[in-house]
């Protein structure tokens, strides 16, 4: 059975932290560190992007930025190589759109109301990608909601409800008895 070992609070610090220095060489060690966690550890990546969005928005956003405008080209080369593998890690559930406020540029989530870095209304922002806004409250919304953060309205009908391994919480089939991801057992052979 598989352990799904999420990041820290001090090791998702470290590594924003890591990310935005000015000294190249903590920057590296932070990247190799990433690299590491995608290798050895991708369901800790997988757990960020299910319960902590904004935190993995934010590297993904930093390490964009250091491959697009550092001018140290082993941070850049590193940078990529970082990004390719936290995506490999990430697989079907990578999502290469990350809103940023546009004001200070920060990482934002469509289901505030204001970003928590300069207070500009979210609401009032236009972003170069399209994003959908509710149908009630004219809020920005995602895709994957079924109801509106901000008013609560209704935007999809529910789904048949999906059986997910008690471990991973990846989809499963009723009639299996051991999670072909994690190794979970999920039920005792007849």
């Amino acid at each position: 059975m598989v352990r799904v070992v999420p990041l820290t609070d001090e090791e998702k610090m470290s590594i924003v932290s890591g990310l935005r220095s000015s000294v190249p060489a903590t920057k590296l060690v932070t990247l190799r560190k990433l690299q590491e966690i995608a290798e050895v550890r991708p369901e800790a990546l997988i757990y960020l992007d299910t319960y902590d969005k904004v935190t993995l928005n934010e590297i993904i956003t930093l390490l964009n930025q250091i491959i697009e405008y550092d001018p140290d080209e082993i941070l850049r080369r590193e940078a990529m190589i970082t990004l390719e593998k936290v995506k490999k890690a990430l697989g079907t559930k990578f999502s290469t759109f990350v809103p940023l406020c546009t004001s200070c540029n920060s990482p934002i989530d469509l289901g505030w109301n204001f970003c928590t870095n300069c207070g500009a209304e979210i609401k009032n922002m236009k972003f170069e990608e399209e994003i959908a806004k509710c149908p009630n409250c004219n809020n920005y919304i995602s895709d994957s909601w079924k109801h509106c953060a901000h008013c609560g309205a209704k935007l999809k009908e529910e789904e048949e409800a999906v059986l997910r391994c008690p471990n991973c919480k990846r989809p499963i089939q009723p009639e299996w008895i051991i999670c072909p991801y994690c190794g979970y057992r999920l039920k005792r052979k007849p």
